[in-house]
Order: structure tokens, then sequence, then C-alpha cells
């Protein structure tokens, strides 16, 4: 895999050329003010502002999500534990509950706290033996040689990310011409961000896709290749008609329990919308899942080596949680109508 190697070597030189970028903005916004000059002084603020934004700095604790600490859910960790010694993976610092259709495994803070976070509607319409495979498929990427997980390229696509956002081009009918005016320069001097975001991404995708595939090995081995190939069942049909639910106004507009309204959504479009089609492309961090599936099925058959015997405690112990997240999904819902 010359061309593989050679383009993820590409990814981690243009992050580090990344994290060059602050000290350079630094040293001209340092020099542009030095000047005292009117153009001088506004221009090496701007570059000023541009070198913190780019400042290399880990990723903070998830927004809108939930911390559960190993005393708030000894169940929960004593499963991810098991599983995280099956694969040989890191221990697991906190838990994330959130409400998004979607899990993942990371790093926060200074400390890089190793972090795993579980969207709860995701979680709700999975089977318990489903919920190892997911669990197991997270935490198999902090073994897997996936880069964006790491330091150097993690934290380089952290901060430009960071900045993609802040240079987006926001004005809307009733903003004024000075707010269009300011809106268009900052979108101007966003480009060369999303030019960089295209390029180390492009470099990364070939990497990401192998390790995909990896995770999706390594939680057949955990959980069994039954609960790998029905997990990539769901995430190809239910986890799409939970994602709209979501998005829609009745989360916003409703009063009732949600998972409750999300579950009853879920039984009635189950037999009405089939699966979206994925294509076939290389620009994408994931391969399209039925290629995943095709992939699992040309392995061996696996037993499950990791089974969840106290699903039911750590439904429990979520459930406190579920409650502050369907809280945090309306109150976003609520504030996204008046935006």
């Amino acid at each position: 895999m010359p061309a593989a190697s050679s383009a993820r070597a590409g990814g981690y030189v243009l992050a580090g050329v990344t994290h060059l970028l602050a000290p350079a903005f630094l040293v001209t916004g340092v020099y542009l003010v030095s000047t005292l000059s009117v153009g001088g002084v506004l221009s090496g603020l701007i570059v000023l502002d541009l070198a913190w934004l780019l400042r290399p700095r880990p990723a903070p604790f998830p927004g809108s999500s939930v911390p559960l600490t190993r005393a708030e859910a000894s169940h929960l960790f004593a499963l991810v534990d098991r599983i995280g010694a099956e694969l040989g993976a890191p221990r697991t610092d906190l838990i994330a509950v959130s409400g998004a259709v979607n899990a993942s495994f990371g790093t926060f803070g200074r400390r890089r706290r190793r972090l795993l976070e579980i969207g709860y509607p995701l979680w709700l319409i999975l089977s318990p033996q489903e919920r190892v495979a997911l669990l197991a498929h997270e935490m198999a990427h902090s073994r897997n040689g996936d880069a964006r997980h790491g330091l150097v390229v993690g934290s380089a696509l952290y901060s430009l990310s960071e900045l993609r956002t802040v240079t987006r081009f926001g004005w809307r009918p009733g903003d004024g011409v000075s707010r269009f005016i300011a809106e268009g320069l900052l979108a101007v001097l966003g480009v060369p961000v999303r030019v960089l975001i295209f390029l180390l991404e492009r470099l990364l995708y070939r990497s990401s896709q192998r390790a995909e595939y990896r995770a999706d090995e390594m939680q057949a081995q955990v959980a069994g290749s039954a609960a790998a190939l029905s997990l990539l069942d769901v995430l190809t049909a239910r986890a799409h008609a939970a994602g709209a639910f979501l998005s829609s106004s009745t989360v916003a507009i409703g009063t009732g329990n949600l998972w409750a309204a999300l579950r009853s959504h879920l039984a009635e479009a189950e037999a009405e919308e089939p699966a979206p089609a994925e294509e076939d492309r290389v620009d994408s961090t994931h391969p399209p899942t039925y290629l995943r599936i095709r992939h699992l099925q040309d392995l061996p058959h696996l037993e499950p080596r990791v089974t969840p015997t106290t699903m039911d405690l750590i439904e429990e112990e979520l459930a406190g949680t579920a409650e502050r997240v369907a809280r945090i999904v309306r109150e976003d819902a609520q504030s996204a109508l008046y935006r």
C-alpha cells in the first residue's frame, strides 16, 4: 500500500504545517500592530485573532452532552471495561450521553482523557447485543491506527474546523449592509481554511476507511458476527429514520416523553420508508455501509465474547441521564425555531 502510506505521511506533514500557521500569524500580527498605522493595527488585530483561533489545542468536552462518571454508572463502565479488555483498548475515563444518533470515541482536555460518547437515540433503538457491538466498534478506534484520532492530526482538524465555523457566511436578510460586508470578508478569509481541511481529509480518506473496516472486524470479534451485521443494518435504515424524526418540528412543539415518541415513530415508519441509497465514493471517512456488510460477511463467523448480562441495570443507570438529554434536545430544537 505505498500510495496509502504516502497519503498518510502527507496528512501528517500538512497537519504539521497547520500547526505552524499559528506562530506565523502571531509574528505577522505583532509586526503589523507595531507599525502603528491605522491599516496596520486593524490588519494586525485580525491576524492575531486568526493566530488565536488556530492555536494547537485539544478538543473540549462535547457540548450538549451529559457526563457520566464511574460512580454514577458502574454497570455501564463495567461493560465498557470488559469490552476494552477484549480489544486491548486503553481504559475509558468518562462517558458522555448526547442526543445525537451517533457514537464516538476520542479524547478531550489538556490531559487527553479518553471519552466514549453515546448518542441515546441510537442506543435506544439497538438490541442489547447490538449495543455491545456499537461500544466495541467505537473503542476499537483507540487502537486501530486512525490518524484522525491522534494528537497531531486530530488537533489540527479540530483547530481548522473551529476556524471554518467562525468564518462561515451567516448573513440573513434583515441583518443590514454592514453585517453583510463583515460576513463576506470572513467568508473570504475562510476559503484557505476550507482548502486546508479538504486537502487534509483527502489525504486521510484511505487510512480512515481502512480504520473503519478494522473497527468492524474488531467489533465482530467481541460482539459476534450476527450483532455486528445487525448493527450495520440498523445504521442503514432505523438510524436514518430516527435522525429525521429528531430534526423535525415535532421535537420542538412536543410535550410528551420524547423517547416514547421516537419509538412510536419508528414503529410506524419502519415498513414505509426504504433505506437511503449510499454512493460508493472515496470522499468519506466511512465506507458505504453495504461494503462494510459485505466485508463482514466474507469473514469467518464469530460467536460473541462479551454478552450484556446487566443491561437492565445499565438502563436504570441511564434513566435519569436520558431525561436530561431529552430536555436538551427539546431546548435546542426550540431555540432553532427562532434563529
